[in-house]
C-alpha cells in the first residue's frame, strides 16, 4: 500500500481525479485548525484545494447554502439523490434533506429499528445506508425515503458494525470497521462476500478510475 497521509483525518470524499480529505492540524502556536487536502491520483501528487472544492464534491452545486445551514459540514455523511436533493446524516442520527437549490425541505431523526443510519450512497433510483448497531445495510427508495431492502440483522454474521459503504459496477462495498474487513453485496443477486481484510479498523473505501483508496485507522492509502 502507498501512504497518502497519516494525519488526523476527519473526512474524505472522492472526485474525478483523486481524493479530497480534511485533516486536523496543530499550528506552532498550539492552535488546532482544519486543513483541506487534495491528492491527484493521476499525477500522484498533492494539489492546492479550497474548502469550497471539498464542500462542492460532498454536497453538490448548492453546497454554500447547505453548509451554512449545518452545525458541522465535516462530521456528517451526504449524498446527492437522483432529483438533485441532498440528504445529510449527522452522527447523532439527525437527518436533513435539502432541495436542489439548497433549501431545507425536511429535518428530523432518520433511523432503522430505532438505530441510526449512516453513509448514504446513491445508486440509480435508490440510496443505500449502513446501520452499524443493526449489523445491516438498507436500501431506500430515493423518492419516498421508504425502506426497500434490508441485508443483515443484529444476529446475522453478514456484517459487523458496518460504518460506510460505496457502490461500483453493481457491487456494494461495506466497511466493517471493528473487524477491519470490506464485505461485498453483489447486485442484483444480493449475495454477500468478502473483498479485503486489514489488521486495523477501516473507515472508507473508494474506487477512483483504476485506483483504490482506503481510509484506515493509521491513515489514507492507495491499494
Amino acid at each position: 500500500m502507498e501512504l497518502i497521509s497519516n494525519g488526523r483525518i476527519l473526512d474524505a470524499v472522492s472526485f474525478s481525479n483523486g481524493i479530497l480529505f480534511v485533516e486536523m492540524i496543530t499550528l506552532e502556536s498550539g492552535e488546532a485548525r482544519l486543513a483541506y487536502r487534495c491528492f491527484d491520483l493521476s499525477k500522484k501528487n498533492f494539489t492546492p484545494v479550497t474548502m469550497g472544492v471539498y464542500l462542492l464534491n460532498k454536497f453538490g452545486p448548492a453546497y454554500e447554502k447547505i453548509s451554512d445551514k449545518l452545525n458541522n459540514s465535516v462530521l456528517c455523511d451526504a449524498a446527492v439523490l437522483p432529483d438533485m436533493r441532498v440528504i445529510v446524516l449527522a452522527p447523532d442520527g439527525n437527518c436533513a434533506i435539502f432541495s436542489k437549490d439548497g433549501e431545507l425541505a425536511w429535518n428530523g431523526q432518520f433511523s432503522y429499528h430505532d438505530n441510526y443510519v449512516r453513509s448514504p450512497f446513491t445508486n440509480g433510483n435508490y440510496f443505500w445506508c449502513t446501520v452499524p448497531d443493526e449489523n445491516a445495510i438498507v436500501q431506500y427508495d430515493a423518492s419516498s425515503l421508504k425502506t426497500h431492502i434490508r441485508i443483515g440483522n443484529i444476529d446475522s454474521g453478514a456484517f459487523t458494525s458496518p460504518v460506510t459503504l460505496s457502490i461500483y459496477d453493481d457491487v456494494v462495498y461495506i466497511c466493517n470497521s471493528s473487524i477491519g474487513k470490506i464485505k461485498t453485496v453483489t447486485l442484483p443477486t444480493y449475495s454477500v462476500g468478502e473483498y479485503k481484510s486489514f489488521e486495523e479498523p477501516i473507515y472508507k473505501y473508494f474506487r477512483i478510475g483504476e485506483n483504490e483508496v482506503v481510509w484506515l485507522k493509521s491513515g489514507l492509502y492507495i491499494l
